[in-house]
């Protein structure tokens, strides 16, 4: 199996978005009994399962879930009938099965792209019809394959209109989740992309996106990678949010591999290993179980 990136590649990487065509669709891995039987291979307690609700001032956000008792044929079936989305991280450590994979779309994209990458992971996202994934950000570089359904993404440009400097750096610094205030104007400087089978896609860094499944199962496997220059950015980005948070300053951003970018990605190393910051952002409560008689699959807790 082969995974095909543009020719241009290495001149684009980075800068633009490039698509790719890829054969995993075709594998018996991703049928509704090969996801059951990975669902029942994966740790349960390492399962990251999702619904949308509503907080106490009427915000729509993501709730997190948990299915303790369910097989993986009944956690399918709930895929299928409730409005959920499962999100399998580091899949390829866990599923022997799916390391090939995640090293085939690893190696191809550093052959087609001439770059090296590191802190390499393959996640595996499975989706109900008609779910809506919140408008965010990933602080690694991403890829996206799409395996079953169809979807539409939209992707914005990482400008403080889109995503203000402050909001980045608190998802750096880990005092808040990747998910940002998302406004309807936003979709005008949008570009949007309807995903199906064998399709897939990598993007500039620290580009917000959303996405919304059409009226069919989705299932996608989401790779997450850093180059020299993603890392370097994220960690500069580090530094700013301490410069503002410490002493009030207010940092430019930095772009690119230049001596500011380079002393602020140092200056993150050092501080990171002599004074560890809390990641308050994974804290989220387990407010649900899956139930497969209740409205949406979905069983509140309390």
């Amino acid at each position: 199996m082969t995974v095909y990136w543009p020719d241009n590649a290495k001149e684009t990487f980075g800068h633009e978005i490039l698509r790719a065509d890829h054969p995993f669709d075709q594998s018996e891995l991703f049928t509704d009994e090969g996801l059951a039987g990975l669902l029942d291979q994966f740790p349960r307690q390492d399962l990251n399962i999702w619904t949308q609700g509503k907080t106490r001032n009427g915000r729509v956000a993501a709730l997190r879930g948990r299915a303790p008792r369910m097989a993986g044929k009944e956690i399918m079936d709930a895929v299928k009938h409730g409005r959920i989305w499962l999100n399998l991280s580091r899949a390829h450590l866990e599923l022997p099965q799916l390391k090939p994979i995640a090293d085939q779309i690893f190696e191809s994209l550093e052959q087609a792209t001439g770059r090296r990458f590191s802190d390499c992971e393959l996640g595996l996202m499975i989706s109900s019809p008609n779910v809506e994934l919140r408008y965010d950000l990933d602080l690694s570089m991403m890829a996206m394959f799409q395996v079953r359904g169809a979807r539409r993404l939209w992707l914005y440009p990482n400008g403080a209109e889109f995503v203000p400097p402050e909001f980045v750096e608190q998802v750096v610094h880990k005092t808040r989740s990747n998910d940002l205030p998302y406004r309807d104007e936003f979709d005008a400087d949008a570009r949007v992309f309807d995903l199906k089978p064998s399709m897939g896609m990598t993007w500039p860094h620290l580009a917000p996106h959303r996405l919304q499944n059409q009226n069919c199962v989705n299932v996608s496997l989401s790779c997450a990678y850093m180059t020299t220059a993603s890392a370097i950015n994220v960690n500069a980005i580090y530094t700013n949010s301490f410069l503002r948070e410490k002493f009030r300053l207010s940092p430019k951003a930095t772009n690119g591999i230049g001596p500011a970018a380079l002393s602020k990605a140092a200056f993150a190393q050092l501080h990171k290993a002599v004074s560890p910051h809390p990641d308050t952002s994974a804290n989220m409560p387990v407010t649900f179980e899956l139930d497969s008689s209740a409205k949406n699959c979905v069983k509140p807790l309390w």
